[in-house]
Formats: C-alpha cells, sequence, structure tokens
C-alpha cells in the first residue's frame, strides 16, 4: 500500500495557502487557510487519494512481480519476496479503489470525476506509458496536478494556471530525479528492469532537471510578483522565492551525489538541509502571507530607533 507515499497526496491541501489571501490587516475575514470549515472535504479528499492511489501500488506490483525479484531494492516488496500472495493483493486493491471511489463520489461530483482521472493516468502509466522516455515522466507529473486540482472543487473554488504549472513543473523534477537516481543504482543494467532506460541517458536525465528546476523557480518567483506587486510592502512574499530556489538546489546536489532521496523522496525531510529550508520557507511565507505588519509593528515598538 506504500503509506509512505502518501505524503503526495497533501497536494489536495495547497489551493487553501492562496486563498481569501487579506490584503491588509487587521483581517476583515478569517483566512480560508486558518478556518476549519474548509478543511474536512480536504482530508476526506486527503483519504480517497491515499486508498485509489494504495490501490494502484498493489496492482503495479502485481504486474512487476518478476521484474521487482530481480531488484536490490523492491525484491524486499511483500509480492516479489512471497510475503504475500497475488490473490489477496488484487482483492485489497479492488476493495481499497471501491472504497476510495465510493467517499470520493459522496464528496462532489467533479471530485470523483478527477479521481476517476487519476485512476485511469495511473494505470496508463503502469501498463504502457512508463515505457516511453519524457511521456513517463509527464505521467507522472499529470498525476500531481491531478490531486491539486481535486482540491480546488472541494472548497468551491477555481483553479488557476499558476497551480497548474507550479505543480507540474515540482513533478517533473521529482521524476527526472527520481529517474537519474535510478539509473545510478541500476547502471548497465537499468534497461533490465525497466524498458524506458534504453532511451534514457544520464545527460539527457540531467537536463530535464536542470530545466524543469528553473522553470519551478522562475513560475514561482512570477506568481509572487504578479499577485503581490501592488501590496508588496505590506506583503513581502518575494523574499521567500530565494528559499524556494535554495530547496530546489539542494535536492538536485542530493541527487547528482547520488542520495536515494532521488528515487525516495520522502526522505527528503531526513535531510538537514532540505528540513531547515522547509522550515525556514514555511516561516517566511506564513509571515509575509498573514503577519507581516502585525509583527513589524511590534518590532517597531520593541527597538524605535532602528524603525523611524
Amino acid at each position: 500500500m506504500r503509506p509512505y507515499q502518501w505524503y503526495k497526496n497533501i497536494l489536495v491541501f495547497l489551493a487553501i495557502l492562496f486563498l481569501e489571501v487579506p490584503k491588509q490587516w487587521p483581517w476583515e475575514k478569517l483566512p480560508a487557510i486558518f478556518n476549519w470549515n474548509y478543511y474536512p472535504p480536504l482530508i476526506l479528499g486527503f483519504g480517497v487519494f491515499c486508498l485509489v492511489s494504495s490501490s494502484g501500488y498493489i496492482l503495479n506490483d502485481i504486474n512487476d512481480m518478476e521484474k521487482d525479484a530481480a531488484h536490490p531494492e523492491k525484491k524486499n516488496r511483500p509480492l516479489p519476496s512471497g510475503r504475500a500472495t497475488v490473490r489477496k493483493a488484487a482483492s485489497l486493491a479492488v476493495v481499497l479503489a471501491g472504497l476510495g471511489l465510493f467517499i470520493g463520489y459522496a464528496l462532489n461530483s467533479v471530485f470523483f470525476l478527477i479521481v476517476v482521472l487519476y485512476i485511469l493516468n495511473s494505470q496508463s502509466y503502469n501498463l504502457y506509458l512508463r515505457n516511453q522516455a519524457i511521456i513517463d515522466v509527464v505521467a507522472i507529473a499529470v498525476g500531481f496536478v491531478l490531486r491539486a486540482v481535486a482540491g480546488t472543487f472541494l472548497i468551491g473554488v477555481p483553479f488557476t494556471s499558476w497551480l497548474v504549472v507550479g505543480v507540474f513543473f515540482v513533478a517533473l523534477v521529482l521524476g527526472f530525479g527520481k529517474r537519474k537516481n535510478e539509473l545510478q543504482l541500476l547502471g548497465d543494467l537499468a534497461p533490465q528492469h525497466k524498458k524506458v532506460f534504453e532511451n534514457y541517458t544520464d545527460e539527457m536525465l540531467n537536463q530535464g532537471i536542470t530545466m524543469s528546476a528553473t522553470w519551478v523557480v522562475l513560475f514561482y518567483a512570477l506568481y509572487c510578483y504578479e499577485n503581490f506587486k501592488d501590496v508588496m510592502i505590506n506583503q513581502p512574499v518575494m523574499m521567500t522565492v530565494p528559499i524556494a530556489a535554495g530547496i530546489i538546489l539542494r535536492y538536485v546536489y542530493l541527487i547528482e551525489s547520488g542520495s536515494p532521496i532521488g528515487r525516495k523522496p520522502h526522505l527528503a525531510l531526513g535531510d538537514r538541509g532540505i528540513l531547515a529550508g522547509a522550515i525556514i520557507f514555511a516561516i517566511a511565507l506564513l509571515w509575509s502571507l498573514f503577519f507581516w505588519i502585525p509583527v513589524m509593528d511590534f518590532f517597531r515598538n520593541l527597538f524605535p530607533p532602528l524603525f523611524p
């Protein structure tokens, strides 16, 4: 079921971060991120994607049993190691998918359709698309985008092109990074484990990572400028851009150095550099979005000579 992969489904909550951001202090309305009323459907939506994604992982393991048995890491999974039977695994996959679709339909009809699209995309990837260079990584990125877009329908707001483009290029970094790391691990034997490695080269993957990482930082900077240029003195969100760039560069460095984080992104927060960057980024983003004026007023009163 891969519960350690469920962190990807947190994207369902992404839209609420920039929803109803106040442009002045004191707030006339409580920002959506601090309003509990928005969270019940998002939590259920998160659960739905955990269920259907786990179902997909199980079906993928059933399909890849023989290849996984020869893989240095995947051979320890329940199916290739013999700790689980195909019949029980398939039954569990059907139950998980059925339960996820039932809850999804009860939540929202459009959300349900997006979940169906997510399942179709993930199974298309498992059965065919993962063997096509570039298209395989794009399919992974589409799965990320569908999660993020699904969250907007749970809280009744339209999704924006910024959301789609930003999530897409972050997912490309993760996808190309995973392929790069797998190539580092498997070497010349890589095509035996994944057919797509007949078409990927180290240089090609480096270019994909570099291009995608550049676009992530660029689009995030453009988003911050375009949406906060008129209130930058009160909401200096642009100051988070260098922090975001630092986190991306650290991740790229880890991939290049052969760290397993490339093929296991859930280990990223175990890296002190990324963990520190993520904490600083979260604090800076929340401060600049919601609390810049009161915090700066506090320091002005505390140290008046420093703030004429």
